[in-house]
């Protein structure tokens, strides 16, 4: 029997944290109105044994009984610092109509929320879901179109897509809130998942350095930046 096609497809990176990734997913499934509307992508680093061993076992009995579809893919590892080329990578083999940024230390706080998104099908630009621990006015958890992806040929080209999709999106009206609540547990923010991932993370890339192309202050980023956001002000 060939399943339906996915509404919304998951990107989560994850290095090294099952267990969190199982709370996670776990919460997004058991919110959904329908599970099976929903497509899981997961990309975790050729060196990270503990993942391999989970995602080519457990991770697919524990999504049947959802009827969720997954893809995983093993990857070089890029680290923190070049987090983006997780996102574009799977952003690629996403067949959803929308695209949803997932962390492994997130926890979906709002029931029905994948109806909440796909109440915006035929919507060109960014949807937010507020996070409830962190007052921060980008989308840390950014929804998309797939076509995003054809249409500028990538998610994002520098490391902190939530920063880049906000500020392509923003001075043009193409953000809306959606009221669907995400709980950020991050070791800085709660005092969650301090663990060995999380005390890998960089932000040196985070508009501190302009002579790192992958840094959103380098001088060709900000010419693709006001690219961007022209080709988006000129979409029908």
């Amino acid at each position: 029997m060939k399943m339906a096609k996915p509404k919304i497809s998951i990107l989560l990176p994850t290095r090294k944290r099952t267990e969190a990734v199982v709370k996670s997913i776990g919460s997004l499934l058991a919110r959904a109105t329908d599970p099976s509307q929903i497509e899981i992508l997961i990309a975790y680093d050729n060196d990270d044994d503990e993942s391999r061993e989970f995602f080519s076992t457990t991770w697919f009995p524990f999504l049947e009984q959802a009827g969720t579809t997954t893809k995983v893919f093993e990857t070089e590892r890029f680290g923190y610092l070049r987090l983006y080329k997780y996102v574009n990578f799977l952003a690629e083999h996403a067949t959803g109509d929308w695209i949803m940024f997932w962390n492994d230390d997130a926890l979906m706080l709002t029931d029905n929320w994948d109806d909440e998104i796909i109440k915006n099908d035929g919507w060109f630009g960014l949807l937010r879901m507020p996070c409830v621990t962190m007052n921060h006015p980008f989308a840390l958890f950014p929804i998309i179109p797939r076509e995003w992806v054809d249409f500028f040929g990538q998610v994002s080209p520098v490391n902190h897509s939530d920063w880049w999709i906000y500020n392509v999106t923003v001075p043009v009206g193409r953000m809306k809130n959606i009221p669907v609540e995400v709980y950020h547990d991050r070791a800085d923010v709660t005092g969650g998942n301090n663990d060995e991932t999380y005390k890998e993370q960089s932000y040196d890339a985070d508009g501190k350095n302009p002579n790192n192309p992958e840094d959103y202050s380098h001088p060709d980023r900000i010419k693709d930046l006001g690219e961007w956001i022209q080709k988006l002000a000129n979409k029908q």
